[in-house]
């Protein structure tokens, strides 16, 4: 369902993978690693990397091993690369151009870009920063490795792609079937092998000698380590440890943020691939989450990312591990970085709801604004994703109630919802609810329906009558003082054994929110026989020309009172009230100073005559 009211991200989608400053205008890059990632499903780790004798498993021919100890710069090889354009493999003949303690490069003939490259300055980012700081906090690669070389081969050249249609290029990729013998390829398969421990990186578009370069190459890197360590692993905890991997690398924030932000209730944990690019920018804030909340130093990173990467524990349960040690598991991690991504400021309160200075300027778009009440939401969901809605409680009473209600699925999902009651002024979070009583109403879930509530069925002809499969439950709480926003965020959640691969292609989850205010019985028996109080309209009058933060406070005091009398009297039968404060507004001569208040109170008198 279209989400309402959608506040776009002002952000375009940028082009390169990081953000070293300046913004330019090419297309979106994307890593090609997960495209042999998914050829490579069901594949064991490589023969020789599981042997106990590993250096004579990984021996090739004694005339290829020989060769190789031979290499020396000029060279000339021809290696299969792959053309992400046309979906097929080819030659790509390259030489080798300069070594390393731990580095062979090579540049591909004929590639003029190739010229431009600093291999001195490279050289000495790779020896001086990609490499120690990467091995640093995720482990080393398999020494020696297929090839019997303890250097790690990278190719520069020209990545064929879409590049030349404005469409998504790709920045660099490491292939896992160069870490297999050919014999140890299924027949069928559409892995090649260049026998070695490869890296290949983009030379056009990507702008070479620039920071994105050599974040490529970081974040390629990161792969080659992860596979050796666990080549089961989910493609979206490999992908996001190439991320962070950047930023521990000292190249900033990923591009693919902007991204996230248009498409906010992406699933973090199903690395699907028409959305691609947002799932680069959530699986690194995700990662960033973790740094800011529980990493404060540097030897906390090496060991958590160390044990997450070495853990044969793969997606979820990986990160259950990992965080057991802060009294924490991935559900309600999860959770917390949701909420920390919307309402992310730096001076927030707590400050466990905020990237603090890592990232103070970003956060995601809410899925929708209300003003009045009562209010229905309806919507759809990824599974580990949220929405957030922000609910102006300048109309409310002094309790809310919030029932809901959302779909159950042949892939066992929970929802999880959460209130947040914030004091935009003082920038505090000042209660957090969550409704805890939500239970199927059925044990079986075959026959999916769409949500409906009870009671609401009459007329309603989008939702059907029961029975219907779904998991209700519902939340009362009193408004806390000075708390003039409500966030109702709404998460879409699977067990952890569910994989990524059915994630990827499950429909989202819809739910229904009614979402009203209650009044104690005084109160209500007063609101069914209120009158137009003038004197009240008069000084909100006077405040709205006073621009004064204390004037504020008390307008929107008054803002409150006046709709919150409104309303109860629409719920106890008198409907005149409303009109005659907007017949009033109407002949004030500052009717412009009383626009907000008129808008408020048309919203509440149309919605309760479509009520009648």
């Amino acid at each position: 369902m279209q989400k309402k009211f959608r506040l776009l991200a002002l952000t375009a989608l940028i082009s390169g993978l990081f953000n070293s400053g300046v913004m330019a205008a090419n297309p979106p890059a994307a890593d090609g690693t997960h495209y042999f990632s998914a050829q490579a499903k069901g594949m064991k780790a490589p023969a020789w990397q599981r042997s106990s004798k590993r250096l004579q498993t990984a021996r090739n021919t004694l005339g290829e091993t020989e060769r190789l100890l031979r290499t020396k710069v000029g060279d000339k090889e021809s290696f299969s690369t792959f053309n992400f354009a046309t979906n097929k493999w080819e030659q790509t003949e390259a030489s080798l151009v300069a070594t390393s303690d731990n580095f062979m490069i090579y540049l591909e003939e004929g590639n003029l870009r190739c010229r431009e490259i600093d291999i001195t300055r490279l050289l000495k980012e790779l020896e001086d920063n990609i490499y120690p700081t990467t091995t640093r906090y995720f482990g080393r690669e398999n020494r020696p490795g297929i090839d019997n070389e303890e250097r790690i081969t990278i190719l520069l050249m020209d990545i064929k792609d879409n590049a030349a249609q404005g469409k998504t290029y790709t920045s660099g990729y490491f292939n896992r079937g160069d870490c297999y013998r050919p014999d140890e390829i299924p027949a069928g398969s559409d892995l090649k092998s260049n026998q070695r421990e490869m890296l290949y990186i983009d030379t056009n578009p990507s702008e070479v000698n620039t920071p994105e370069f050599f974040a490529t190459i970081a974040h390629e890197l990161q792969h080659l380590i992860h596979f050796h360590y666990d080549a089961d692993e989910y493609d979206w905890v490999d992908e996001g440890c190439a991320q962070i991997n950047t930023w521990f690398c000292g190249y900033g924030h990923p591009r693919q943020i902007s991204a996230f932000q248009q498409t906010p209730d992406n699933s973090l944990v199903a690395w699907s691939v028409w959305n691609q690019v947002a799932n680069y920018g959530q699986t690194y804030l995700w990662n960033l989450y973790l740094v800011n909340r529980f990493l404060k130093t540097d030897e906390a990173r090496q060991k958590f990312y160390n044990s997450l990467v070495s853990s044969k524990k793969a997606g979820i349960d990986g990160f259950n591990s990992a965080l057991s040690q802060f009294k924490t598991n991935f559900s309600d991690a999860f959770d917390n970085f949701y909420i920390t991504s919307f309402l992310n400021q730096p001076e927030l309160k707590p400050a466990a709801y905020t990237y603090g200075q890592l990232l103070p300027d970003y956060s995601l778009p809410v899925s929708g604004y209300y003003t009045s009440f009562p209010t229905t939401i309806r919507d759809s969901v990824s599974l580990w994703g949220a929405d957030m809605y922000k609910l102006n409680l300048a109309g409310a009473g002094s309790t809310i109630r919030v029932d809901f209600a959302g779909d159950l699925t042949t892939l066992d999902n929970q929802f999880e919802v959460i209130l947040l009651f914030v004091n935009e002024v003082d920038k505090k979070v000042t209660a957090r609810h969550r409704i805890a009583n939500i239970k199927a109403t059925t044990p079986r879930r075959n026959g999916i329906a769409r949500v409906m509530l009870p009671g609401h069925n009459n007329g309603d002809y989008d939702y059907p009558a029961p029975p219907v499969r779904t998991q209700m439950g519902h939340i009362e709480v009193v408004v806390p003082p000075n708390a003039g926003m409500m966030y109702l965020m709404v998460v879409g959640k699977a067990p952890a054994n569910v994989p990524d691969s059915m994630l990827a292609w499950s429909a989202k989850s819809t739910y229904r929110l009614d979402i009203k205010t209650i009044e104690n019985a005084t109160a209500l028996r007063a609101a069914a026989n209120a009158e137009f109080n003038s004197k009240l309209l008069k000084q909100y009058e006077s405040l709205s020309a006073d621009s004064s933060a204390k004037s504020v406070d008390y307008l929107e005091a008054l803002h409150k009172q006046i709709l919150s009398d409104v309303n109860s009297a629409f719920a106890n039968g008198n409907s005149r009230l409303a009109q005659e404060y907007i017949s009033e507004i109407d002949a004030s001569v500052n009717a412009n100073l009383l626009s907000a208040l008129k808008r408020d109170l048309l919203a509440q008198k149309n919605f309760n005559q479509l009520q009648q």
